[in-house]
């Protein structure tokens, strides 16, 4: 599609802006990847490229706001630590670990693109990787051209936080975490990611899930620092104190969350921030026999009060008029580089805010999230034609997400989007679904 004229024909066009209204009959027309009109269907299309639409319904291009992108969301006891662990990351420090993880990256892009996110935002991977393979789609090369991808290089954190030693950089003083998010920018990041809480796979203790690594030196700090350099600030934060400090920090966008007190919840609103939930990977930490998670008991009981702090976050977030967005956390056990669809299903019932909502969050809230509303999120004139051709209404049946039919995306079109699934993990994840 890129530097041509097309137009998707006779669209049964969602209109999330509009209550995920279904307009039907219309044509949206395109020139090097932007849209330029949107009109009732059967007007002149001389030199352009059909796409038609006729039976199916089109859709916004999927805005996953919160993922990683080194794995394929295969449960593995690497992620827990010990021996195992150590000796993935000797490889992955190793002159082949770039390669192979340049490639991993690369496979998860184009496996997200074709399940029709187009905008993705990547937070936290080894070796500025992420960055590395953003380089190369912004140029046009490889399978996941034409996607929108924004990435923060690794994410920071405090010794023994969450990714120290992994997949993040750590720091102890405030001057450290400032030269290293001016090291991350200066390395080409998008935006600067950091962890202010544990998380639910380094906890020690049942009940720790979010104990506070950062100070709240620390933490204004590295915001001080990353919005002098124009940059906002993702964290990772999973305890109320956690979002506290991040909130009256600085901190733009809190990735998974806890209750936001009224004082937290106006800092953050005063700054045009956002809340990211990620309920993913936390519903089958909590729900799946630890045999198949290969998590410990301490680790199922801290993913339940995640689950329960994610959701009250989005509560509070809504009560305040605060954007509401969403993200899959892939690469984490069972939270695969195709699983939008089940962040969106798993938003609407397992948190209870409905299906329109779900939707919504998925587009314009992670726009918004991102500072790219005016360029993604919706199908309006001026703003990039990313959009997926669905079999079936997705404001009915949000499920048929899972099988998009055509994905256009920065002025490409993939015709015959091919997804390679785990057949395993979805059967399981399909079981785990039929109980909500």
């Amino acid at each position: 599609m890129k530097n041509t004229k097309v137009v998707f024909a006779n669209c049964n066009m969602v209109d999330v802006k509009a209550d995920c209204a279904v307009v039907r009959g219309v044509d949206i027309f395109a020139e090097n990847g932007i849209i330029t009109r949107i009109a009732p269907a059967g007007g002149d299309k001389t030199g352009m490229k059909v796409y038609d639409a006729a039976g199916k319904y089109v859709f916004p291009g999927l805005v996953n706001a919160h993922a990683h992108l080194f794995g394929t969301g295969a449960p593995s006891k690497v992620i827990s630590g010990g021996g195992a662990q150590k000796l993935v990351l000797k490889l992955v420090h190793s002159a082949l670990g770039l390669a192979v993880l340049k490639m991993l990256v690369s496979s998860a892009c184009a496996q997200e693109l074709n399940s029709g996110v187009t905008t993705l935002r990547g937070l936290g991977d080894f070796r500025y990787s992420d960055l590395i393979v953003r380089d190369g789609i912004r140029k046009g090369k490889g399978k996941a051209a034409g996607l929108n991808l924004v990435a923060s290089g690794p994410a920071l954190t405090a010794p023994g936080g969450h990714g120290d030693g992994t997949f993040a950089l750590t720091a102890s003083t405030p001057a450290e975490f400032a030269a290293l998010v001016d090291q991350n920018v200066k390395n080409g990041a998008d935006l600067i990611k950091i962890c202010i809480t544990g998380g639910v796979t380094d906890a020690k203790k049942k009940g720790e899930p979010g104990e506070v690594k950062m100070t709240e030196e620390q933490v204004k700090a590295a915001c001080d620092m990353a919005h002098a350099l124009g940059k906002k600030v993702a964290a990772h934060v999973q305890s109320p104190r956690g979002v506290e400090i991040a909130a009256l920090g600085g901190v733009d966008t809190i990735e998974h969350g806890a209750h936001l007190t009224e004082e937290a919840a106006a800092a953050l609103k005063a700054r045009g921030g956002a809340v990211v939930t990620t309920y993913t990977p936390a519903y089958p930490y909590y729900k799946l026999p630890t045999e198949l998670t290969k998590l410990d008991d301490v680790r199922v009981f801290n993913s339940g009060i995640v689950l329960e702090g994610m959701t009250q976050c989005a509560k509070d977030a809504y009560a305040h008029g605060i954007t509401v967005a969403m993200g899959t956390d892939a690469s984490c056990p069972f939270s695969t580089q195709t699983g939008m669809w089940r962040e969106v299903v798993y938003f609407a019932k397992l948190g209870g805010f409905g299906v329109k909502a779900a939707l919504y969050a998925a587009t314009m809230g992670g726009a918004e999230a991102l500072g790219q509303a005016d360029k993604v999120g919706s199908l309006e004139p001026g703003k990039r034609a990313d959009l997926v051709f669905l079999a079936d209404d997705p404001t009915v049946h949000p499920e048929t997400l899972r099988t998009p039919l055509l994905v256009a995306a920065g002025g490409r079109v993939i015709e015959s989007p091919r997804l390679k699934r785990n057949e395993k993990i979805e059967s399981v994840l399909d079981g785990l679904m039929k109980e909500l």
